[in-house]
């Protein structure tokens, strides 16, 4: 059953393979150190100043902290849709559930499939971080990069930290792709369920509210108050294995699956 199962999650990745879902990720985690990378080398006169003691931990800090709060929540919820558009947009969903294959491994490699794009992102994003703020020192010599060992173990433990914060988006998402065939409907759904979360993140609260958890993991106002990220941490675990569990259901007993 085991091989069975990574085999078909090997044929999902297959299918995924330089499909939109594969080029959003890459674009994705290249798009905001490539902002920073064109501000760096436009305004040397602003940020030479800004970058010139720690240079890596402030550089690392503002690109998570564009990423935590919009980009990578709106990537999670746009790659999960993309990946699940695969099936629907060929039409291929009903061919898929007449295979010799459980509910159970068409429902979970798809999603370990999803999650592999998302550490892939993840990896990206930190190599494309690195990569934008030497090439940056390159063309401006007064930059100090180069003069400070790369953060390789800061950098890990925030991927992993970021990593668990969109687990609940991603059990959520994969429910709404699964339940709609229309792609804008999940994505739609998303978007409203995140750019809400931006409207009230002062709420007390928020911990509440799975689509804020990658902002609450990292940005310095919530880091300040623990027992708030903790809060947060255990609603994420309880909303990512709570809706996992009703999608899959939802999919067993669902009469038209496809």
């Amino acid at each position: 059953m085991v091989a069975s199962f990574l085999l078909n999650t090997k044929a999902e990745f297959l299918k995924s393979k330089r499909t939109m879902a594969f080029w959003l990720t890459v674009v994705g985690a290249a798009f905001v150190p490539g902002i920073n990378f064109i501000s760096l080398v436009a305004r040397p006169d602003r940020f030479v100043r800004v970058y010139k003691d720690n240079p890596w931990q402030q550089i690392i800090n503002e690109n998570w902290q564009v990423a935590t709060v919009f980009i990578l929540p709106m990537y999670v919820i746009l790659v999960i849709s993309l990946v699940v558009q695969i099936e629907y947009r060929n039409n291929t969903w009903k061919q898929v559930y007449t295979l010799p294959r459980t509910l159970a491994d068409i429902f979970f490699s798809r999603f370990v499939v999803i999650h592999s794009l998302i550490l892939f992102c993840l990896i990206l994003f930190n190599a494309s971080i690195v990569i934008a703020s030497c090439a940056a020192n390159l063309v401006h010599k007064q930059y100090t990069f180069f003069d400070h060992a790369v953060p390789w173990k800061r950098m890990f433990l925030i991927s992993v930290k970021i990593y668990f914060s969109v687990l609940a988006i991603t059990s959520i998402q994969y429910w709404l792709s699964l339940r709609f065939r229309n792609f804008i409907v999940p994505v739609g759904i998303g978007l409203a369920l995140l750019i809400t979360g931006l409207t009230i993140h002062s709420w007390e609260h928020l911990y509440y509210y799975p689509y804020m958890y990658p902002a609450i993991s990292f940005l310095p106002n919530f880091e300040k108050i623990p027992s708030f990220v903790q809060k947060a941490q255990l609603f994420n675990a309880i909303w990512f294995v709570m809706v996992l569990l009703i999608g899959f259901f939802d999919l067993v007993q669902r009469k038209e699956k496809g």
